[in-house]
């Protein structure tokens, strides 16, 4: 085995957004090691909320709601390795966009953000190239209106997933991950004064989450490697219930997620 594909047993680290690192194959000295990171990237966000039928206080719809913004995003992680199994965590943070919301009768312009943060147990399978992980995570999107509207819209809870990545010309580790997330959401919107009342909404919901991305994983040093990725994450809640909602709650909501990063890790 060459020096390189040595580096990259001792470095290889596949970055996705629910943070599950393919980690290095040092388990035979069963050594505890810490490999930090930190990474940024362009993170396309689109939000898609059904109609509320008859919400509107004339008996019409109030109409559909549309998000799309481009957040920059920066997080940082940290992974401890410790024979076949690595435990890690993650946390990234969005800056603040704006985008907004018209139909017939309404316009607002928004400015909001995005952050997440993870926890992830997983073990090695495959001769160290496969990896299945479960895991806890928190998303929260924060948006505020020129005319008073917030929004928050949250989902938490449990996920599972794999990854594999193949070894290609002896530079670098081509990986792709899934990962599938079982969450409970929460979504409150307090309208602003142009709005009617009753559009109010603070609402519990079952969350469903699927994760999938594609990473290349190499080295610069002995101890420092970098990853690019592109992943993706999309959320659906269904199911919405608010024992104080005094008009129809939409049938359907939809938050995603397409990131592009570069990260940088290193290896104590």
């Amino acid at each position: 085995m060459n020096y390189k594909i040595k580096q990259l047993k001792n470095l290889l680290l596949s970055i996705f957004i629910l943070s599950t690192p393919t980690i290095p194959q040092s388990s035979l000295a069963k050594e505890i090691n810490f490999i930090p990171r930190a990474w940024a990237g362009l993170s396309d966000y689109q939000f898609k909320q059904s109609p509320r039928k008859g919400a509107l206080p004339d008996g019409s719809d109030f109409p559909e709601v549309k998000f799309d913004a481009t957040f920059l995003m920066t997080g940082i992680g940290l992974t401890s390795i410790y024979d076949h199994f690595y435990i890690d965590f993650s946390y990234q943070d969005s800056s603040e966009e704006e985008d907004s919301f018209s139909s017939a009768n309404f316009y607002e312009k928004f400015k909001g953000d995005r952050r997440d943060y993870s926890a992830t147990l997983g073990m090695k399978i495959l001769d160290y190239q496969g990896t299945i992980y479960i895991g806890y995570k928190n998303g929260k999107t924060s948006g505020k209106g020129n005319k008073g509207t917030q929004l928050t819209f949250k989902e938490d809870g449990f996920f599972i997933g794999a990854n594999y990545g193949w070894i290609i010309a002896d530079s670098g580790l081509l990986a792709f991950n899934i990962a599938y997330a079982d969450l409970d959401g929460n979504l409150k919107e307090v309208p602003g004064p142009v709005y009617s009342s009753g559009l109010g909404m603070n609402a519990d919901s079952e969350t469903k989450g699927l994760s999938y991305g594609i990473s290349w994983t190499s080295t610069i040093t002995e101890k420092i490697g970098y990853s690019i990725a592109l992943d993706a994450n999309e959320y659906e809640f269904d199911h919405l219930k608010d024992d104080s909602a005094s008009t129809p709650l939409p049938d359907k909501i939809e938050e995603s997620l397409y990131t592009g990063k570069i990260s940088i890790f290193y290896q104590f």
